[in-house]
């Protein structure tokens, strides 16, 4: 059966914004001739009891004002500036019930609704025309699932008689066709509304049939389909979406979308994540709150991400809004904490040439960095005197050394402390002289900046020409890493498990 695009009530707490109910500035009483909102919700049998004016934003819903029924069960939004437009939500805190309702422009109306279940059938709106026609449309679309309920209903009863079932699809595609007809119709009379915008922005991409040479093979056809499908879905994407109007943004689907497609749709690669990013903000560009929203939450999203070396999107985008000048909502603590994360790591991206280190080993013997010939080097920052250190190290011995020096593979470890004598009896003690251990105890390589010295053990993973293929590691990883490079079997691994308490 086809499911039905209908806009539903979330059921998710309310978060509490800024003030508390008493400091929201609404009001009860009568109303100010300069008053620019002024919503009456008349509430049946709800006397004496809270109203929440509440709307959705980032895959939220968070409270606006809070208001009490009089004694005839009425309550009184109202204020000097207008509430920002978009989809909005009635909460009755008594009985947990919500009620979607579209924001317009002009916001003198009446709502008069009850709290009890199907609220939204039986509400009615008067005194704006976008509020009602989008009242209607939520109607119309509970009416057409109620239909597509029964025809389930009516699917599951028909059981192995397979001409009933193709009787009832029949009427579900009908039915469906009816509900994006009805869409259609909305959207095409309310051009000038934000209810067009909002039900355009609900659309799926179409894709379109694509040509093929006649000489392919349907094998070939379904892969050249899928291949020209995705690349036509991502380059289109945002084609419904108005991303100049701020309105979206207080919906419940715009930013989750958004987000599905940096995760679902993106490839996680940092190069791939920082251009979408971008071309996404710069169609936001004219509106200064999508501008601000979309900055902040995909700058955001990449210094959350756990994929290793999506810090170069989080540079990419740093650079461009932040440290540029262009993000001017940004303070200044921030912005000096972010332009010293930046540089933190500015020279340790995944891609980069690694920084040139020449450092003496233990015995004199002078060793330089980019001189080590070799397919992959790992290269290690470590001190012994670290709990970590005293288990990898000698498991990088164990587990890396003894089984990839065959194929080519080094270690440069360099050893960052200055007391020389527990370095040389930890390489005695672990036999792992075969590495070139190294050292700077005067510091003269800056090794710490350039390599984003925080803690040890810190490793990173060089390619033949030095280029920083992976970082931040452990030695299990990387075993499987080199293990997957170098066509060898997946290390095997044993499960430690643990009984539950």
């Amino acid at each position: 059966m086809v499911e039905m695009a209908l806009v539903v009530m979330a059921s998710m707490v309310l978060n509490i914004e800024g003030a508390k109910a008493a400091e929201s500035g609404s009001s009860v009483g009568a109303p100010s001739k300069e008053s620019k909102t002024d919503i009456e919700v008349r509430v049946a049998n709800y006397r004496n009891e809270p109203v929440v004016m509440g709307y959705y934003f980032d895959q939220k819903m968070l409270v606006k004002d809070t208001v009490l029924t009089d004694a005839n069960g009425v309550a009184h939004f109202r204020h000097e500036e207008p509430y920002k437009e978009g989809l909005y939500i009635l909460h009755f805190p008594k009985n947990g019930q919500l009620i979607d309702m579209m924001m317009p422009a002009d916001q003198t109306f009446t709502v008069s609704c009850d709290t009890a279940k199907g609220a939204v059938e039986r509400m009615k709106i008067k005194g704006s025309k976008e509020a009602e026609t989008f009242l209607a449309y939520q109607q119309k679309m509970t009416n057409f699932t109620k239909e597509n309920g029964k025809l389930r209903d009516e699917y599951k009863a028909a059981g192995g008689d397979q001409a009933k079932k193709n009787e009832v699809m029949e009427k579900s595609d009908r039915l469906t066709e009816e509900v994006k007809a009805f869409t259609e119709k909305t959207i095409a009379e309310n051009k000038d509304n934000f209810i067009s915008t909002f039900l355009t922005a609900l659309k799926d991409i179409e894709i379109p049939d694509f040509a093929y040479p006649e000489t392919y093979t349907k094998a070939e056809i379904d892969s050249a389909k899928r291949v020209k499908s995705y690349y036509y879905y991502r380059e289109h994407f945002y084609d419904n979406f108005n991303l100049t109007d701020d309105r979206l943004l207080r919906t419940p689907f715009f930013t989750g979308k958004v987000d599905r497609y940096f995760k679902e749709t993106v490839p996680q690669m940092p190069d791939t994540v920082a251009a979408e990013a971008i071309r996404l903000i710069e169609k936001c560009r004219p509106n200064k709150e999508m501008f601000q929203f979309f900055v902040s939450t995909l700058y955001n999203m990449t210094n959350k991400s756990n994929i290793m070396g999506m810090d170069a999107a989080l540079v990419a985008l740093a650079d461009k809004y932040y440290l540029s000048g262009e993000a001017d909502w940004a303070d200044e603590k921030f912005l000096k904490e972010l332009r010293e994360q930046v540089e933190d790591i500015r020279y340790t991206l995944v891609g980069l040439t690694a920084h040139d280190l020449k450092m003496p080993s233990a015995d004199g013997q002078w060793y330089r960095l980019h001189e080590v010939r070799a397919p992959y080097t790992i290269l290690v920052f470590w001190e012994p005197s670290c709990g970590h250190c005293k288990k990898e190290i000698p498991k990088m011995n164990e587990v890396l050394w003894k089984k990839y020096q065959k194929y080519g593979v080094k270690i440069f470890a360099v050893y960052c402390q200055v007391d020389e004598k527990p370095w040389k009896e930890f390489i005695e003690e672990h036999n792992l002289d075969e590495w070139m251990n190294v050292w700077d105890p005067y510091g003269r390589t800056g090794y710490r900046k350039y390599y984003n010295i925080k803690s040890t053990p810190t490793i990173y993973v060089l390619d033949e020409h030095k280029k920083i293929i992976a970082k931040k590691l452990g030695v299990d990883q990387i075993d499987d890493y080199l293990a997957h490079m170098f066509g060898l079997p997946e290390p095997e691994r044993q499960e430690t498990q643990t009984s539950a308490k």
